[in-house]
């Protein structure tokens, strides 16, 4: 959830206009908050939710939103449709792609457990994107761990490597977060202050893990750091 973040929504903001992007795809709808707060800042919004209450909610929230399309889908089937739609479209504009879709099964085998593993096999090849990786370990900040595995480059690395070897990656720090609370998310547009909004800015603040998150970054081409508030990103091997 970018939008509880002003940093982060300034450095995906800057990322779009230095590649032009008007293409948003997040995996991940949940209620569909994100998704609503982006309406204003990308052309088109195409967003997926695989758990039917969550899919309603979304649906219910964005349906005056016509830039904005919910998909009943899982993430990476939806990736899958997404980049053969763009192909037989001829498109070649860079697209931003914004995985938030944590999902953890320990049931199943382990090549199925971290959902955002499979979404990025989906994308192997696809270099005409921006990939933003939500709840990321790096610098310290807060990010999934299940079953004391952590949500970082030993594990999505040789993937992301698979989208594009030429990736130039970035993360954030601390020192480059200012978090919303509800007095200061009140005047924020695109953001209704409703139950919602409330419960996952409270949730936001229960502890330092979850109020500074980490992202993963992973461009095409290297970026100015004296126009983002982020660092490189050296992958430990």
């Amino acid at each position: 959830m970018s939008w509880t973040d002003k940093k982060s929504i300034e450095q995906i903001l800057k990322i779009r206009d230095k590649f032009n992007i008007s293409t948003f795809i997040e995996t991940g709808t949940f209620k569909g908050i994100n998704a609503k707060f982006h309406a204003q800042n990308f052309k088109n919004i195409l967003t997926c939710e695989l758990k039917d209450e969550y899919f309603k909610m979304a649906e219910e929230r964005l349906k005056h939103y016509n830039n904005v399309h919910v998909y009943k889908q899982s993430s990476p089937e939806f990736l899958k449709w997404f980049i053969k739609a763009y192909n037989l479209e001829g498109r070649q504009d860079i697209v931003f792609i914004y995985l938030d879709a944590h999902f953890y099964d320990p049931t199943l085998p382990s090549d199925k457990k971290w959902v955002v593993v499979n979404e990025l096999k989906a994308l192997a090849g696809f270099k005409n994107c921006v990939i933003c990786i939500h709840d990321f370990d790096c610098e310290g900040l807060g990010h999934c761990i299940y079953d004391g595995e952590h949500l970082g480059w030993s594990l999505v690395g040789k993937e992301i490597i698979k989208v594009n070897s030429n990736f130039y990656l970035y993360t954030n720090t601390k020192e480059f977060c200012e978090i919303y609370n509800k007095e200061t998310i009140a005047n924020v547009p695109g953001i209704n202050l409703d139950e919602d909004v409330l419960d996952n800015i409270q949730y936001a603040w229960t502890s330092e893990a979850k109020t500074y998150r980490g992202i993963l970054y992973a461009v095409p081409e290297k970026l100015d750091l004296n126009n983002f508030q982020l660092i490189e990103f050296n992958p430990k091997d």
